[in-house]
């Protein structure tokens, strides 16, 4: 059994369709064909059913993907392991990030990452699909809140951040209750954002529901909005942090408390590669610059591994 055999399965595997993974593959069908035919008499099964012009994957197909797959992803860290061994200053870091305030904190530190290694090309996802990103190997590790593959991912708990109450005004006081958010015109994100989210499925806990007077993606939009006193809003102490908020006011929201844990996942027994150690080491300090509540022997066990 050679590569190119498990190389031109997974293309056909992906693609479901042989003219299709041929042009991808920069051969003609029928060699890619006759190709599939030697890797099935090696596996001694059919790989393909083929009804009509579609084609599907049998059971021994599915089998025979998820262990290419497996192969793929050796090789793609042996080249990774060979690279970071020569500790050469350039190479390509790729992360997946949900969308949202994490992206933020991902793109700033790219600034500080970008002056002390300028050669290394930084590709940042943006996904709902972090998990399955990190797993096909499209990115060296990704930054979410809930990882479920925890037989195949390495996950560690960075940290866990609050939620505040945002306002133009100050009414002095450090703490309010969740309904507090009821009292005023709010400016939210968008449902689908994972902050709004999370302020959904509270207030519906509590039978109450959300009309925001303004919504919209943009964290400036909002900050602006609440700085001109069109309302109040709610962000996390991510974005707070990492824009200019010096002229608004925030309240911990409590009863109950809005707060959510932050995971970096790799996959388990991959290498993490140079550019990657590089990157994660800044993101630890950055994390224990700004006095996040982390998990200390998980960020210890996290910084051991990338020495």
């Amino acid at each position: 059994m050679e590569l190119r055999h498990l190389e031109y399965f997974l293309m056909v595997s992906k693609e479901l369709h042989f003219t299709k993974a041929a042009e991808e593959l920069g051969i003609s069908q029928p060699t890619l064909s006759h190709q599939i035919k030697i890797l099935e008499q090696e596996v001694g099964y059919p790989l393909f059913n083929r009804v009509g012009k579609k084609i599907e994957l049998t059971k021994v197909g599915e089998i025979v993907q998820q262990e290419a797959l497996n192969v793929q992803g050796s090789l793609q860290s042996m080249t990774s392991q060979i690279t970071a061994f020569t500790k050469a200053e350039i190479g390509e870091l790729k992360i997946a990030v949900l969308p949202g305030e994490i992206t933020d904190l991902v793109s700033t530190l790219c600034i500080h990452f970008n002056r002390l290694y300028p050669n290394m090309k930084v590709i940042i996802q943006t996904t709902d699909e972090v998990e399955q990103a990190v797993l096909e190997n499209q990115a060296d590790f990704g930054i979410g809140f809930h990882f479920d593959q925890l037989d195949r991912l390495q996950v560690t708990k960075l940290y866990e951040e609050a939620f505040y109450l945002i306002s133009s005004q100050n009414d002095r006081r450090k703490k309010v209750p969740f309904e507090t958010i009821f009292d005023n015109p709010i400016i939210l994100f968008p449902d689908r954002h994972q902050c709004r989210k999370i302020l959904d499925k509270t207030s519906s806990e509590m039978g109450r529901q959300l009309v925001p007077i303004v919504e919209t993606s943009s964290i400036e939009a909002i900050l602006n909005l609440v700085r001109n006193g069109v309302g109040h809003s709610v962000v996390s102490r991510t974005l707070y942090e990492f824009y200019d908020t010096e002229d608004l006011f925030f309240q911990h929201i409590e009863k109950p408390a809005l707060t959510r844990n932050v995971y970096l996942a790799m996959k388990k027994n991959c290498f993490v590669n140079h550019s990657a150690r590089k990157y994660l080491k800044l993101l630890i300090q950055e994390i224990e610059r700004l006095r996040f509540h982390i998990e200390e022997k998980e960020i210890a066990l996290l910084q051991n591994a990338l020495s």
